[in-house]
C-alpha cells in the first residue's frame, strides 16, 4: 500500500511525538535526538541503506536490525524506537522522525530555528554575530541552520519562521531586473 508525502509526514509526526515523549520522560532528549539524527544522515547519504529500508521485499525484522546494527550501543530508547519503527513497516521514515524531533527538541528549549543561506561557508565568528543579533531581535535564543548555495552569489538570505530577509546578490539583481521590467512595461 503506497502511502503519499503528505500521509507520510503525519505518520512521521505521530512516531517522533511518542519518541520524543518518552526521550523527555528518561531525560535524555539531547542523545537519543542526536543518536537519531546521525543515524537519519547517513540513510540519507547511503543509497543502498535507503533502498533496503523502502524495499518491501526486505522484512521489518531485517529493516529493525540493520537500524539497530547500525546504531551499535546508542541509548535503550534510541534503539526501542528504530525497532518499533521498522517492525511498524516505518524504517523508511527515519529521516522525517528525525528532522521533526529535532524541531521538538528546539521548540522545548524555547529556540527558535534561523535558515541561513549564503554562497560560501560563514566562520564561526560571523555566525556567532549573527545568532546574537537574531537573538536580541526575537528575545529568544536562536540556531542557526547553515544553507550553502552558490546560486545566491553573494550576501546572506535569513528565514525565520515565516519572515524572510533577502540580502543576497542574486535577490538584488532579482529586484533590480524586475523594477527595469515594470519601468520599461510602463514606458
Amino acid at each position: 500500500m503506497a502511502t503519499n508525502h503528505t500521509d507520510a509526514l503525519l505518520i512521521a509526526r505521530r512516531y517522533a511525538t511518542a519518541i520524543f515523549a518518552e526521550a523527555l520522560e528518561a531525560g535524555k532528549e539531547d542523545t537519543i535526538v542526536a543518536e537519531l539524527t546521525a543515524l537519519a544522515a547517513a540513510v540519507r547519504e547511503n543509497t543502498p541503506l535507503r533502498v533496503a529500508l523502502n524495499s518491501p521485499l526486505v522484512s521489518r525484522d531485517t529493516k529493525a536490525d540493520i537500524l539497530t546494527t547500525l546504531a551499535g550501543t546508542g541509548d535503550a530508547v534510541a534503539l526501542r524506537a528504530l525497532g518499533v519503527l521498522a517492525e511498524g513497516g516505518r524504517a523508511q521514515l527515519l529521516p522525517e522522525v528525525a528532522d521533526i524531533l529535532q524541531r521538538q527538541l528546539t521548540a522545548h528549549r524555547g529556540e527558535l530555528v534561523a535558515v541561513v543561506t549564503s554562497a560560501r561557508p560563514l566562520s564561526d565568528a560571523i555566525q556567532k554575530q549573527l545568532s546574537e543579533a537574531l537573538a536580541r531581535a526575537t528575545g529568544k535564543t536562536v540556531a542557526i541552520k547553515l544553507v550553502q548555495d552558490e546560486a545566491v552569489l553573494g550576501g546572506l538570505s535569513v528565514q525565520l519562521g515565516s519572515l524572510k530577509l533577502d540580502a543576497t546578490l542574486a535577490g538584488a539583481l532579482n529586484t533590480m531586473r524586475t523594477q527595469m521590467l515594470a519601468s520599461a512595461i510602463t514606458h
